[in-house]
């Protein structure tokens, strides 16, 4: 089995623990559901090269991460409980979109080429989130006991920290190794994707087998 197969099995087991687990789900969580379900399709015809146009699929790839980058920005701020920050978050997220669309149409190349500029500043801006996510779990005194290892909402946002972790790097070095014709890059950076996309579908379903265990309980 290819790794790319292997990863898009864990798609598979993601969309499968989201579903089952679904009724028992916090709402934040429940969103997921038609992600998933999104990008279980959307994998699918890629790994066929069914949306490739001019031999290149990056035209759904631009379109895919503002998709994304939409979708988790409103993930992750629903996990900020602050209302004054709320409209600052997606000030700012908007502001990244209008950026993004000016890169796809304008700077690297048109509609059809890969806006790596515009990919690698939606990730920081997610990164820029998860981090501020962390400074406030680990300084914000609750009488809540929270263990890190089954806290569904730190489990999730950890898979999609280095997920975008991850291609943020693979986007920053790509045009500069697409001109050097590196292939070795290619094959590290390829499977570095494939296995931090692994390890986000392992952590989100880990997140709602635990949310799902935890409100069951409490019920």
């Amino acid at each position: 089995m290819h790794l790319v197969d292997f990863y898009y099995v864990m798609d598979v087991v993601a969309f499968i623990c989201c579903l089952f687990t679904y009724r028992k789900l916090d709402r934040n969580f429940k969103s997921l559901l038609p992600l998933l379900s999104f990008l279980l399709v959307y994998d699918f015809v890629n790994i066929f090269g069914w949306m490739n146009i001019y031999h290149s699929n990056a035209w759904c790839n631009n379109i895919e991460d503002i998709l994304l980058f939409a979708f988790f920005t409103r993930f992750i701020q629903a996990f900020d409980d602050r209302p004054e920050k709320k409209k600052q978050v997606y000030i700012g997220a908007g502001i990244v979109i209008v950026l993004s669309i000016l890169d796809i149409f304008f700077l690297q190349g048109g509609f059809w080429k890969r806006a790596t500029a515009a990919t690698v500043v939606q990730n920081l801006y997610l990164i820029w989130m998860i981090c501020n996510y962390y400074y406030r779990l680990l300084n914000t005194d609750t009488d809540e006991n929270i263990e890190l290892i089954t806290y569904p909402p730190f489990l999730a946002l950890t898979g999609i920290f280095f997920y975008y972790l991850t291609t943020t790097f693979y986007y920053s070095c790509f045009s500069y190794m697409v001109y050097r014709n590196n292939y070795h890059f290619y094959l590290i950076a390829a499977a570095l994707l494939n296995i931090t996309t692994f390890a986000l579908n392992f952590l989100l379903s880990l997140a709602f087998i635990c949310s799902f265990r935890k409100n069951s309980l409490s019920s």
